[in-house]
């Protein structure tokens, strides 16, 4: 279980830290994650050390495969102690959030996380005693500052023509839907390493369902017409979606995910679900220097 602390890392960005202040106000419930979230744009931003990461993309990968599929990432050690160390004592599992830094292995946990890989991540909860799914939090937001760094390294070698449904950088399902400009044109973001991919507006993002009479959405019923969830009914997937003038920021797209929780519980009610499994298996290697 999650635990937060009163100590908050400093954020520089005027924007995200009054975003923060606001879903604060609205839901107070979710103060351990926005500690967790805050921290992390925070480290992402501030950070040079992960802007120093050497990044080896493999020259040649599976068709549709996305770009980290067979890489190898160099980042540095202390760096990620440091920062590892911080994040478990904000989430304070269990209260060993100390004890935690000195026994996990920092290299291990942020390849597991990276990879979306949950047998390791299960193996490195057995070896440590916590459960698998607090590590797992733990271990994505320890990997957000690298995620947004391979994101912004790799953008212009995202292909145009993409059109699967998972990321085409890390390979996570997108975190939602953007309705973009005059256009409207429709991009699905991914809420690890923020990248974005323009797709048709009749396809479900995870099973490729175009057919028109299978895809729909809920709208929120205080009459907000802004935000809503695109649901498919042969595979009972949902994204939630939403207009914007210009791409979100990265931390725009985990803070607008984590202040529309109740269009998930609309969906999550009407029997909708997200894959339990990541869009596809990613095999990233990390290495520390």
């Amino acid at each position: 279980m999650l635990w937060p602390l009163t100590r908050r890392r400093h954020v520089t960005n005027a924007h995200l830290a009054q975003r923060v202040a606001l879903i604060r106000q609205q839901n107070p419930e979710s103060e351990r994650w926005l500690m967790l979230v805050e921290a992390a744009f925070a480290e992402a931003d501030d950070s040079q050390a992960w802007a120093d990461a050497v990044l080896n993309v493999a020259n040649e990968r599976p068709i549709r495969a996305p770009l980290l599929h067979q890489s190898q990432i160099a980042v540095r050690r202390r760096v990620l102690h440091r920062w590892l160390r911080e994040v478990l004592e904000l989430a304070a599992v269990d209260h060993l959030g100390r004890s935690l830094s000195r026994t996990l292995e920092p290299v291990a946990l942020l390849e597991a996380a990276v990879s979306q890989d949950d047998d390791n991540m299960e193996a490195l909860a057995g070896a440590v005693g916590v459960e698998r799914p607090a590590l797992s939090v733990v271990g994505q937001i320890a990997a957000l500052p690298l995620l947004q760094t391979c994101g912004r390294a790799l953008a212009a070698q995202v292909p145009s023509s993409w059109c699967e449904g998972y990321c085409p950088v890390c390979g996570a399902w997108p975190t939602l839907a953007e309705f973009r400009g005059l256009e409207r044109k429709r991009w699905l973001r991914c809420g690890r390493c923020a990248t974005g991919w323009e797709v048709p507006w009749l396809h479900c993002p995870f099973c490729g369902e175009t057919e028109h009479t299978n895809l729909g959405y809920l709208a929120p019923e205080d009459g907000e017409t802004t935000r809503k969830v695109e649901i498919c009914d042969s595979c009972k997937g949902y994204v939630k979606a939403e207009p914007t003038v210009k791409p979100l920021a990265a931390w725009e797209i985990v803070l607008d995910d984590l202040a529309t929780v109740p269009l998930e519980v609309a969906a999550l009610d009407r029997g909708y679900h997200k894959p339990e499994r990541p869009g596809f298996g990613l095999d990233a290697r990390v290495v520390g220097t």
